[in-house]
């Protein structure tokens, strides 16, 4: 009977859904991370971004918006302001934040959010992290970490900080050096070599004030999967530097000294490991998932990029990482014809041991089973 058929669903076209990039803003307090977001909300640069802030201060310079729940009490703070963004404070849950907004999501297209100065942006990312199949109306776009170029070299030398200091360093996608009028082109050189000691991948930006083309802090797209794939260049870097590096971790020390030499770093850099054989998806997965979940209280896996060539797939693998989520998905990349077929990916962590990592992936290969010969 016609009367009794359940009735079709009708789902949004996907090019009518729209999604809105979410950008992760950390830094230490007096890096210049609030006079970032305040120049994004003040600037007339012509982008609609939605800020979310710990809570509006003194220095924000606006004043506070009140929105109440449905019980009564505070749960955002939202304010529109005159340059067509918004900004609203976390008073609550993080999450109810963005549910909040994305009903929204019509007012705006970027979200910018700020970590706590102390705060590890990993965890944070992380709660943006989903896979494409669930359809979630914000994702994951790429983290921005604001440095203070008088400071960072103390910070990265001081035991309180230093630990903090070297994850948002080694998470960041793009580096903002700022306040860089308080230090001569020496300092600014020293800083640059240091903070790629511990994320080679990173781009830096010199900034003054925090003023800058907002583009280089929205829409920048770190975690497509084009960009995982994108990574040669930096990948022919990594190995021409590790050709006379110690082939026990990730530093690069002189022969008669012992690995993790340099005390500055505690054990945080950047190594990248590749393979010229085919991979076994189930295997590499199962490895990726020992590096990202092992109880290992040594090593920590924070940020991972690249690609794989995986067993019978004529599409090239990306594989994005960071702390304890990552995804190894098949992108819309095709290998070309003649194309060298490698799998290639870059790791940063701490107390990482590149030829144990080097070990490990060569593992991953693909070999053929009884019934396959």
């Amino acid at each position: 009977d016609e009367k009794d058929e359940a009735p079709l669903l009708v789902e949004e076209p996907e090019e009518n859904r729209k999604q809105v990039p979410v950008t992760v803003i950390t830094g230490f307090l007096g890096a210049g991370k609030t006079t970032l977001l305040n120049y994004v909300m003040t600037a007339y640069h012509g982008k609609r971004v939605a800020v979310i802030q710990n809570e509006f201060g003194e220095q924000t310079g606006i004043e506070e918006a009140l929105v109440l729940n449905k019980d009564g009490g505070k749960n955002v703070e939202w304010l529109e302001l005159p340059n067509g963004c918004v900004c609203c404070s976390v008073r609550s849950d993080l999450v109810r934040t963005v549910e909040y907004l994305v009903e929204k999501k019509d007012s705006f297209d970027y979200i910018l959010l700020e970590t706590d100065g102390l705060a590890k942006p990993g965890p944070v990312a992380a709660a943006f992290w989903v896979d494409d199949e669930l359809e979630s109306d914000v994702y994951l776009d790429g983290i921005i970490t604001v440095v203070d170029a008088k400071h960072l070299l103390q910070q990265l030398e001081d035991d309180s900080v230093r630990s903090e200091a070297q994850q948002q360093i080694a998470l960041a996608d793009r580096i903002l050096l700022n306040k860089t009028d308080l230090v001569n082109e020496r300092e600014l050189e020293a800083t640059e070599e240091r903070i790629r000691e511990i994320n080679k991948f990173a781009s830096i930006v010199r900034t003054c004030r925090s003023e800058l083309d907002v583009g280089l802090v929205l829409d920048i797209q770190q975690y497509d999967q084009a960009r995982a794939i994108e990574i040669d260049s930096l990948m022919e870097e990594l190995v021409a530097a590790q050709s006379s590096a110690c082939g026990s971790c990730s530093g690069s020390h002189a022969a008669d000294k012992p690995c993790g030499a340099e005390p500055h770093l505690s054990g945080i850099g950047t190594v990248c490991v590749t393979s010229e054989l085919e991979m076994d998806l189930e295997k590499a997965t199962r490895w990726l998932g020992t590096l990202a979940w092992g109880d290992n209280e040594h090593f920590d896996m924070m940020r991972m990029k690249g690609y794989l060539n995986v067993h019978g797939e004529e599409h090239k693998y990306a594989l994005q990482g960071v702390h304890a989520t990552f995804e190894l998905s098949r992108s819309a990349i095709k290998w070309a014809e003649g194309e060298a077929r490698d799998s290639k990916f870059v790791l940063i962590g701490k107390s990482l041991r590149r030829d144990e990592l080097q070990k490990g992936f060569a593992a991953c290969a693909w070999a053929p089973s009884a019934g396959d010969c």
